[in-house]
């Protein structure tokens, strides 16, 4: 019973906090109003009506220019249902005194559902000795065809002034929405020409608040017929002052002068360049509302991390001595499979050298019994004819199962190929007739004594001509 209750409450209480949120999300529904600057719900309506069958947009990427920098020029052309315009027409404009470089029409999109768009887009220069100052974009003109109302006409562009200057300074920032705490690597780059002089010196000691400057870096070089400086700040927030959460990276004045004859002012005797200004754009940059200013360290004022030595103990010296533990207990154990495994091959190239063979076959010449009779006698031969055959086969390093394998005169071919002393392998023929007889045939024991002796005098070569 008491469970069902608990159950019954539970799902009670449930239901009022449901209540509850679908009450106030309403009532936020409700209250929520843009009031005059509330934005229209149908997006079309925020398109301009076209007043003519067919119009040109004509916008640039910047309105200044350095030496080497191409200029991107969009134009954009809107034309009405029933309206043709020949497109490639804007491949053939004259826009003196610039050239184009390339020109990319795009392809034809629906717009605001009874007209067509397209983008054009121009890649423009200028030359590189073209002087300092203002410069026109020309107008130009286009012809169309409206065919629904049986009329033709030609729509022309505005015309557009550039500006060709000495400086131009762009700025990256990585990202501009950021935690307490975190770097913000913010870099300005600037294209200047060469008779451009930057002062640097400025540049460290500028009023970055409310940020703090954590490293700063400056490099030179030169790209084409311009000179290109970045000055890279890495940056960072500890403290976030008042209780607004939008900051910005404010506008930073770029100090130069220019160094050229004719542009030198005459100061109490001396020649100095006169100091100009140029300065960035502020940039905005959010604070992570989430992140509480009690939550954060404050790096800035905290200063370094002290630890104990007991800290310093258990994190730093006991895993390295724990690390060389390890790596000398697996070390050890792999160096002895290694010597294992070494000693293993070892044995078996001893088994097989030609002294091996020699000390067995003297062995079983020592043993060897002329009393014996019948199967013993010939037991003992045969013996002694396979450690010949062995001695024989490791002199020329070939393997026992081939020397076990092949007929008497196979062996003694093989033998003979190798380069092996003649005085060797004669005598070793007429030792392994001589067992053959003996095993195959009847005993005769002075044929086994002489080919004992024979097989002494083959050991006895061999050793004095450094075979084994």
């Amino acid at each position: 019973m008491k469970k069902i209750l608990l159950t019954i409450c539970l799902c009670v209480f449930i239901m009022i906090i449901s209540l509850d949120r679908c009450n106030g999300q309403e009532g936020y529904r409700q209250h929520q109003a843009y009031g005059e600057s509330e934005q229209p719900r149908d997006t079309d309506t925020l398109i301009p009506e076209m007043s003519e069958a067919v119009e040109l947009w004509l916008f640039v990427e910047n309105y200044r220019f350095v030496t080497g920098k191409m200029i991107h020029l969009t134009l954009q052309m809107v034309w009405k249902l029933g309206v043709s315009v020949n497109k490639e027409l804007f491949k053939e404009v004259d826009l003196s005194p610039f050239k184009i470089e390339k020109v990319t029409v795009g392809e034809r999109q629906i717009f605001n559902n009874d007209s067509d768009f397209c983008v054009i887009t121009y890649i423009l220069s200028l030359p590189d000795d073209a002087e300092e100052g203002i410069y026109t974009v020309p107008v130009f003109s286009i012809p169309y065809n409206d065919e629904a109302n049986k009329t033709s006409g030609q729509v022309q562009t505005s015309p557009m002034a550039l500006k060709k200057v000495p400086i131009m300074v762009e700025t990256e920032l990585d990202r501009d929405i950021v935690d307490i705490g975190d770097r913000l690597k913010y870099k300005l780059i600037i294209w200047h020409e060469k008779y451009v002089h930057i002062l640097k010196e400025n540049m460290e000691g500028l009023n970055l608040n409310p940020f703090k400057l954590m490293n700063f870096g400056i490099n030179e070089e030169v790209e084409g017929k311009l000179g290109k400086t970045t000055v890279e700040y890495e940056l960072s927030i500890y403290d976030v002052p008042g209780q607004s959460e939008n900051f910005e990276i404010p506008s930073l004045p770029v100090l130069y002068s220019i160094n050229r004859e004719g542009d030198a002012k005459y100061k109490e005797g001396e020649k100095t360049a006169a100091t100009q200004k140029i300065s960035t754009s502020a940039i905005p940059v959010l604070i992570n509302s989430l992140l509480k200013r009690i939550d954060v360290p404050l790096e800035g004022l905290k200063g370094p991390l002290m630890y104990s030595q007991k800290d310093k103990c258990l994190r730093s010296h006991l895993p390295i001595i724990l690390g060389f533990i390890i790596i000398i207990a697996l070390g050890a154990n792999e160096i002895r499979k290694l010597v294992y495994r070494l000693s293993g091959v070892i044995k078996e190239r001893m088994a097989r050298s030609p002294l091996a063979h020699a000390e067995r076959l003297e062995k079983l010449i020592t043993d060897y019994n002329s009393d014996a009779e019948g199967d013993d006698l010939r037991q003992s031969v045969v013996k002694i004819d396979c450690s010949s055959r062995a001695f024989l086969g490791s002199l020329v390093e070939v393997p026992g199962e081939v020397v076990r394998s092949v007929t008497t005169a196979k062996l003694i071919d093989i033998v003979r190929g190798k380069k092996l002393s003649g005085e060797i392998v004669d005598c070793a023929g007429n030792i392994l007739k001589s067992f053959d007889s003996v095993i195959f045939g009847d005993i005769d024991k002075d044929e086994i004594k002489k080919a004992m002796d024979g097989v002494q005098e083959i050991l006895k070569e061999a050793k004095k001509r450094g075979y084994y």
